[in-house]
């Protein structure tokens, strides 16, 4: 019987699911399927049911299930039973319009409309491994960003609030510095706010990365190599340098002195979303971008596993794991590896529900004895596999 994790999901209108209930009894899910059978949206229906837009980022009405003259798009719904020890709590998520008819999230909480989505953080941690990622290393910084962030809001509740505030003051400058006719009190409140919320982002994200770095597992036997994290910039240069009541004031001097030329450029020349995270593989001593494609997705698996683990011995709420299409690209070492991981530490009691998906049976053949396994065929979901690929 399960005791930690998602017990039932249900959609409707999403993606390629017009209707769906599901029932799950494992602490290890494997998810089969043809490609485009729709095991992602499995995934991304769990992965909003944590602050942000999941793990496409995709727009709301993008997910709504596509039905002719459906327009405006039907208004989906994601909603799971969540178990976590002897609590049985009710999360649900899914596209609203308002009556100017633009699009809105509404989050609910045990049948309980909720204000922001940041709440679902106070019940579940979600981290994901999507192909997309694979490139986190080549991408822009902003990239990399999202992705700390999304490790910051399993231990900060008020990191999205934060997030949201900050983004909000930075356009409401720039518009203001664009137009030419800014208040200069406006703006140096406007500042003032940035900084508060600017240092704040940034001791957070850096806070967590240190942590990576510090707690990350350091078994002799392990495939996955060990690694150097730390956020850079000016902001996390200040925060190490000074209090942060101090960085707070250098920041503001630095937006307020830069006014003239961020009226040119749009946006700012300094805070936190000009931050990037550095990330050094230590057996090679090479900077993450410069490792080949290979060791960025085992540098990518480290990373999640090493934070996988700092949540489930540092935060006491229910973790969900999910790996899109991971396993594959795994050799067998590396992929045995990371099976027997999952499964002591959730024989040691860790609250820790892992999804995975995939193509062929046979990638998971280490987990027939401990995993449930499903089956998906024309958008119906099946116990089991196929025994012909087995």
């Amino acid at each position: 019987m399960l005791t930690t994790g998602i017990s039932r999901l249900s959609f409707s209108a999403f993606r390629n699911y017009p209707q769906l209930q599901v029932d799950f009894h494992s602490p290890l899910i494997v998810i089969l399927g043809d490609n485009g059978a729709g095991k992602t949206n499995i995934l991304e229906g769990l992965s909003l049911l944590s602050p942000g837009k999941g793990l496409r980022s995709s727009k709301l009405s993008q997910m709504s299930t596509l039905t002719p003259g459906s327009i405006p798009p039907q208004n989906w719904t994601v909603a799971a039973n969540l178990k976590d020890d002897n609590m049985d709590i009710m999360l649900g998520t899914g596209l609203d319009h308002t009556s100017s008819g633009s699009e809105k999230r509404r989050i609910k909480i045990n049948g309980l409309p909720v204000r922001s989505q940041a709440e679902f953080s106070q019940y579940l941690n979600v981290v994901w491994i999507v192909p997309s990622m694979a490139r986190l290393f080549q991408e822009g910084s902003s990239i990399r960003r999202k992705f700390v962030d999304r490790m910051v809001y399993a231990f900060d509740d008020g990191h999205a609030d934060r997030l949201h505030r900050y983004e909000h003051y930075l356009r409401e400058r720039s518009t203001l510095l664009r137009e030419g006719h800014g208040d200069p009190q406006w703006l140096s409140s406007l500042e003032k706010n940035l900084a508060e919320d600017g240092i704040a982002i940034a001791l957070a994200r850096a806070e967590v990365v240190r942590t990576l770095t510090t707690h990350q597992p350091n078994d002799a036997l392990s495939p996955f190599p060990r690694f150097f994290a730390q956020m850079r910039g000016d902001v996390e240069e200040w925060c190490r340098q000074m209090p942060a009541i101090a960085a707070e004031e250098k920041l503001c001097q630095a937006l307020a002195a830069n006014r003239l030329q961020d009226s040119y450029t749009g946006g700012s020349a300094f805070g936190p979303h000009r931050s990037d995270l550095f990330v050094n593989h230590l057996a090679k001593q090479m900077p993450a971008e410069l490792c080949s494609t290979g060791e960025q997705k085992i540098l990518l698996i480290a990373l999640t596993l090493s934070f996988t683990k700092i949540l489930i011995n540092q935060n006491n709420k229910v973790t969900l794991m999910l790996l899109d299409d991971v396993i594959a690209h795994l050799d067998a070492h590396h992929r045995d590896y990371l099976f027997e991981e999952l499964c002591q530490m959730i024989e040691k009691g860790a609250k820790l529900q892992t999804w995975m998906t995939g193509t062929s049976a046979t990638d998971f053949v280490y987990l027939k004895q401990y995993a449930q396994y499903t089956t998906i065929k024309n958008t119906t979901l099946y116990d089991g596999y196929d025994n012909n690929d087995s």
